[in-house]
């Protein structure tokens, strides 16, 4: 029997299915990159690949377990295909527009062995970030309608969904910037992070969830280019709010600096 947590659509539920079940293999691989000191040690070649890798699990496994009906579509038809792109347009997109907010409001360190950035982030980030995003996607989801499902009062069911986004942000927080990666990867700050941090970062998923909610399902094939601006439209939304963040509330709480350096503070305590 099909789980209630996850999609009712056929294709969808496959996608969603294939993430769920490679969220612990990808967690594991970066868990023992991360702890383990690698990400310090490779160079900006290793890192790559380490980034390819789990990107390309996580583009893969909705493929290999596509269900026969979802099989015999169109490649552009298929819930797998829409999903992976909204999921990539993100992670490129947000990488590229929300990381400088990261660095300069939320005081991120990072101590990777990389060169090869883009305004200071890694480029491999970009690539692991995919895995991160397909894995937020389904727990996202599956939390917004566990919460619907729930014999709640509408205004009570609305603060629980409103909930949802912000609580991923913080799950984030709290499992990326944790001791065992302090030498790697750190906030100077980690409550501003686990509070500030998480109202400003839970605005990506806050305008993502929609998205999520609504690709893939139904039998009406919406264009990848829709699906495409879709997506950019979230990138481009966040980007604005965090933009009228900086310039209003972040000083009120911390201190901006513009061009903030990835490097030193925390990673040297």
């Amino acid at each position: 029997m099909a789980s209630p947590l996850l999609s009712s659509h056929p294709g969808k539920r496959a996608v969603e299915r294939a993430w769920l079940l490679y969220t612990p293999i990808w967690g594991a691989i970066t868990g023992v990159v991360m702890i383990g000191g690698f990400a310090r040690a490779w160079g900006d070649a290793g890192l790559m690949i380490f980034g390819a890798i789990i990107a390309a699990g996580a583009v893969l496994a909705p493929i290999l377990t596509m269900p026969p009906e979802e099989r015999a579509l169109p490649w552009s038809h298929r819930a797998s295909t829409s999903m992976t792109l909204v999921v990539v347009v993100l992670a490129f997109g947000l990488n590229y527009f929300q990381t400088p907010f990261f660095f300069d409001v939320l005081h991120m360190r990072y101590g990777f062995g990389a060169t090869w950035v883009i305004d200071r982030n890694p480029l491999f980030l970009y690539l692991v970030t995919i895995a991160y995003f397909a894995t937020y996607s389904v727990l996202a989801c599956a939390a917004f309608r566990f919460v619907r499902g729930l014999p709640l009062s509408p205004a009570a069911s609305l603060i629980g969904i409103a909930l949802v986004p912000f609580a991923i942000a913080f799950l984030e927080t709290l499992l990326n910037a944790n001791p065992f990666m302090r030498s790697l990867f750190c906030y100077d700050d980690a409550r501003l992070m686990l509070t500030f941090g998480t109202l400003t970062y839970g605005i990506s998923f806050v305008l993502a969830l929609p998205l999520w909610l609504r690709v893939g399902e139904g039998t009406r094939a919406v264009s990848l280019a829709a699906i495409a601006l879709a997506a950019s439209l979230v990138v481009g939304g966040d980007t604005l709010a965090l933009f009228v963040v900086r310039h209003t509330l972040a000083p009120l709480v911390t201190d901006v600096h513009d061009d903030a350096p990835p490097v030193g503070g925390c990673l040297e305590r």
